[in-house]
């Protein structure tokens, strides 16, 4: 039976003590036409020597270098391992996460003629006590606003794409991004109507970290916290365009999550309270919320005067 070749598009960066168990996990793959091509994003730990005993264990295995000349960052090498993959089928999954061992043979059965992409829940561990959780939901309708709040989740790794629907794309991964890429480019995909196969069954396992993006943005890292608010807010003009229904869904969780912050910040008595609480003053004014402006400006002034009052910014 001929077997439609899979490009497994993997980015690293001083992951040697971990890639090897995701590289692990694809070479058992009972789907056996599949190419592995990894992007080193500049790692100066031992992982040339460890990705050069690979490719000499199984030439489906390829690795190369992000070009000096291109950013920096995750985003650029999966940009580039695309570019130099030919599968039909391509997966972009990370140095940390595992495949399970029928997970190519499921997803490629699930394809039909006009499916753009097959999406695979993912059975989240613990990367320190390996125990697993539950899978993340995928299908929920409508979709794009389900998205848009997080009620659903593909992450990297989970949507497994065809070719021919990314190459008719403007942009894939937007190499300036540092922070939730995956929300972006998978929204992005999702605008363009994508004919989707969702599976039941996890097929990839999802390694959660201690240090985790959601950590350091409850640890109130504001230059990560400013740069999740710019990323949301440039959808709003997307979904002017293609998904108009959306709009007030993302204006009303960008609100949301600046008063989340706000009140973690004061509850906290974090040195950020007042330049998140000038934020969420200024994205209330921006859209239009002057009812949320009057009660946030409430709220500064108890807090002011009795040191209390950041349930305003409910």
């Amino acid at each position: 039976m001929n077997q439609p070749l899979v490009s497994i598009i993997i980015p690293t960066f001083n992951r040697a003590h971990i890639i090897g168990e995701t590289l692990d996990s694809i070479i058992e793959q009972t789907y056996q036409n599949w190419e592995c091509i990894v992007v080193d994003d500049g790692s100066t730990d031992h992982t040339d020597e460890l990705l050069a005993n690979y490719c000499q264990q199984d030439s489906r295995i390829k690795y190369h270098h992000r070009p000096i000349e291109r950013p920096k960052g995750g985003n650029t090498c999966r940009n580039y391992g695309f570019e130099l993959s030919k599968g039909e089928f391509i997966n972009w999954f990370d140095s940390d996460d595992l495949y399970l061992p029928d997970a190519l043979t499921t997803i490629r059965a699930a394809f039909t003629n006009d499916t753009d992409v097959v999406v695979s829940p993912l059975q989240r561990f613990n990367s320190e006590t390996t125990v697993l959780s539950a899978q993340n939901t995928i299908d929920k309708l409508p979709l794009i606003p389900a998205y848009l709040v997080g009620e659903v989740a593909f992450y990297t790794i989970g949507p497994t794409w065809r070719r021919s629907f990314l190459e008719t794309q403007k942009q894939l991964f937007d190499d300036q991004l540092t922070i939730i890429q995956d929300w972006d480019f998978n929204l992005r995909m999702l605008y363009q109507s994508p004919t989707i196969v969702f599976l039941d069954k996890a097929q990839m396992q999802y390694r959660i970290h201690a240090q985790s993006l959601q950590k350091q943005l409850s640890d109130l890292n504001l230059d990560l916290i400013e740069a999740d608010f710019i990323i949301r807010a440039q959808h709003l003009d997307m979904l002017a365009q293609y998904y108009p229904a959306g709009v007030p869904v993302l204006k009303q969780f960008i609100l949301d999550r600046r008063k989340y912050f706000v009140k973690l910040a004061f509850t906290r008595k974090d040195i950020s309270k007042m330049s998140l609480a000038k934020d969420l003053i200024q994205t209330q004014k921006a859209h239009h919320d002057y009812v949320g402006v009057i009660k946030s400006y409430l709220g500064l002034w108890s807090y002011k005067c009795f040191g209390r009052g950041y349930w305003f910014f409910r």
